[in-house]
């Protein structure tokens, strides 16, 4: 009960909102299709041709025009309209040819129901874009039932901006007048510093150039130094490269030996530990499918227990006001009969005027 989540009322009005074509997937497991587009859908290992990941058919769009201009992402950094020449409309009567398509299965990137397929990772961002298209079809309805709100709170704040920007125009006409004071008193004192300044750039100058000269005469003669110092370093490489090479031919020989030995072994190796593996796989995709179809019945049956709790919760709360409200009606009209009665007792020959049935009891009951 608490693990499931309940359904809101955003949630209910979503799902009002038609979803786009290719949103619900027609293979794999049963959660898939009650998963959300925001959910990406996970890599489950399964045996061979028990689904397959497809977007669309072969020349047909992926990525349509959107309703308004928007300008959320310009590099199309969140969803990437990547060009796939199978889906190109202008190349479809080339595909649609019999050679191309048997060439196509053959090398398994069509089905036999002419889908195009593709990897998780990019029916993954497809769904992602297929949120966002969602996702502005229901902005643009919830957009209609804002804008009377919108306008009222824009009127508002309008005024109350007046108000504030008449306060801050007055403001400002006194923090002007005290800037301008304040920016010629400065003036005088910049143009002092400016002159005390190119006194001294003048002499950092000449300080300046005698250094340079300096540092000319020294480069040269470690420029001297080092031509005399690769030199020596060029001929000692030479004999040494000479070594390494034969070491190294003959360690070539060696490691060829030893991968042919090593790829047999691997090879061996390999395919015991597929067929270990197709095994595991086959198995682990039998337990996933009959836990899923539990879970998903399970879940149906608490939301069912849940609507009979609430449904018999509000015949109990409306049969309980029914009773309440006969009691005060009930209450109300003997108040009214007593200040009639009250009234009329007073009055020359009131008690005559009198229609209370229990007054009229007690009268008769006093007789007898």
């Amino acid at each position: 009960m608490i693990g499931i989540r309940r359904i809101t009322d955003f949630q209910r009005f979503t799902e009002t909102v038609p979803k786009p074509k290719g949103s619900v997937p027609k293979y794999g497991l049963p959660g898939w299709k009650l998963m959300p587009l925001e959910h990406k859908i996970p890599m489950v290992p399964g045996p061979k041709a028990a689904y397959n990941f497809t977007r669309c058919k072969v020349g047909k769009k992926l990525w349509r025009p959107k309703l308004e201009f928007d300008l959320s992402d310009p590099y199309c950094r969140s969803t990437k309209f990547s060009y796939e020449p199978l889906h190109d409309e202008h190349l479809a009567h080339f595909f649609s040819r019999p050679n191309n398509l048997n060439y196509l299965l053959k090398v398994d990137l069509i089905t036999s129901d002419m889908n195009v397929k593709c990897s998780l990772r990019d029916y993954n961002e497809y769904r992602k874009y297929l949120r966002q298209v969602h996702a502005d079809y229901i902005k643009r309805e919830l957009r209609k039932r804002d804008r009377l709100i919108v306008e009222r709170m824009a009127l508002n704040f309008a005024e109350k901006q007046a108000r504030k920007e008449v306060k801050k125009l007055k403001e400002k006409e006194k923090v002007a007048n005290e800037r301008q004071r304040y920016n010629q008193e400065q003036l005088l004192q910049v143009e002092l510093r400016n002159r005390k300044l190119k006194e001294r750039a003048r002499k950092t100058m000449k300080r300046f150039k005698l250094i340079k000269t300096i540092k000319q005469e020294e480069r040269k003669l470690m420029n001297n130094k080092r031509e005399k110092r690769t030199e020596q370093i060029r001929q000692k490489n030479k004999i040494a490269a000479e070594i390494n090479r034969r070491k190294v031919i003959s360690t070539l020989i060696d490691m060829r030996k030893a991968d042919k030995a090593r790829k047999k072994t691997k090879d061996k190796r390999l395919l015991n530990m597929n067929q270990k593996k197709q095994k595991d796989i086959e198995e682990k995709w039998k337990r996933k499918l009959q836990f899923q179809e539990k879970d998903i019945e399970r879940r149906k049956m608490i939301l069912q227990r849940i609507d009979n709790r609430r449904k018999k919760f509000i015949d109990s709360y409306n049969e309980k006001i029914n009773r309440e409200t006969a009691k005060m009606k009930r209450i109300l009209d003997n108040a009214k009969l007593f200040t009639n009665c009250y009234m009329k007792r007073h009055l020359l020959d009131g008690r005559k005027l009198i229609c209370c049935k229990k007054y009229c009891h007690k009268k008769k009951l006093i007789k007898k």
